[in-house]
């Protein structure tokens, strides 16, 4: 089996003019005024911090939409201490 190679290049080349040694040089070189950063995305971010929210808890979930469903669950003393919760955590 041969393998021709795609346009008018040959898939393999030789580095003329280059030692080992020369090549080594290059590489050091190369590694010292290279470094590697990374740049996290801030959606990168936000979901790395909702996987360290807690689970959801299924239980309480649908006894909110029952209450809700039922009308009972918007009282104003449980309207009152959620806007009161929400005030002292953002700090209003």
């Amino acid at each position: 089996m041969s393998i021709s190679p795609i346009g008018p290049n040959s898939p393999i080349t030789r580095l003329q003019g280059r030692t080992a040694e020369t090549v080594s040089q290059d590489s050091q070189d190369a590694n010292r005024s290279l470094s590697d950063t990374v740049e996290i995305s801030d959606t990168a971010r936000y979901l790395g911090e909702i996987k360290e929210l807690p689970e959801i808890r299924q239980d309480k979930v649908q006894a909110a939409r029952d209450g809700i469903a039922a009308g009972n669950f918007e009282t104003p003393e449980r309207l009152d201490g959620t806007v009161g919760a929400l005030l002292k955590e953002y700090a209003f």
